[in-house]
């Protein structure tokens, strides 16, 4: 009983840590996540991306998930021009990584994580790596070196996973002539009407070197105009 009320004690001292295993509200969190449609929205997304030496670049897409494959892509704009013929071909032809979406979250937040209670409506989880296969740079996987937290929103009546930040520290070689040694991702989410979540802005941030030349890569995407898909 003593040790009982110590631990109750424990929880009600402003933030109540719990052991690193997978609970609840991690389980309704992926549940939620698997049944989100990955094409469930139509949406424009605005890149803008910079490294050492280069000047800034911004470009501004829609995707239309209605469209065939080889067309849901629309390049709207660069650097706040129209694109020219050439452009607009490069862009229909550049191979992409799948689509951002809020199901991305159930292949890894059901992991053993550590949880705190810090204010009301708020829980945040502490992971000390990813499932292999998460994030995965070229044939480097740098999931198992990621510590990741992840800050849930409770005050709805769906809760969802609103902002999530991954850092790793390990050094590790890409294409034998560039060496990464620090990246941060940033992933912030919002819910639309009908309590899905969508992706509101991804920011990353890669430092290392290029042929010996150190610099760092930045990419920033923000999303809008979703636009649910019948």
């Amino acid at each position: 009983m003593v040790a009982k009320r110590a631990a109750i004690a424990g929880c009600l001292s402003v933030v109540c840590v719990l052991p690193a295993q997978a609970d609840a509200l991690q389980d309704q969190i992926v549940a939620a996540a698997r049944t989100t449609p990955r094409d469930g929205y139509g949406f424009r997304r605005t890149l803008v991306s910079d490294q050492t030496d280069t000047p800034r670049k911004t470009l501004v897409e829609r995707f239309d998930p209605r469209q065939p494959a080889a067309q849901r892509w629309t390049l709207e704009s660069i650097d706040g021009r129209a694109p020219n013929a050439k452009e607009l071909e490069q862009a229909r032809k550049a191979k992409r990584d799948p689509t951002a979406s809020y199901a991305d979250i159930a292949r890894w937040f059901g992991a053993p994580a550590t949880r705190s209670d810090a204010a009301p409506g708020t829980v945040t989880y502490r992971f000390a790596g990813l499932p292999s296969g998460t994030i995965k740079l070229g044939s480097h996987d740098a999931s198992p070196d990621m510590q990741v937290e992840a800050t849930v929103n409770t005050r709805g009546k769906t809760p969802f996973v609103e902002r999530v930040r991954m850092l790793s520290a390990k050094k590790f070689h890409m294409m034998l002539v560039a060496s990464v040694e620090s990246i941060v991702i940033v992933m912030q989410y919002r819910q639309q009407a009908d309590d899905r979540a969508v992706p509101a802005e991804t920011g990353s941030e890669f430092a290392g070197s290029m042929l010996g030349k150190r610099g760092k890569i930045r990419a920033v995407a923000t999303y809008s105009d979703f636009t649910p898909v019948p």
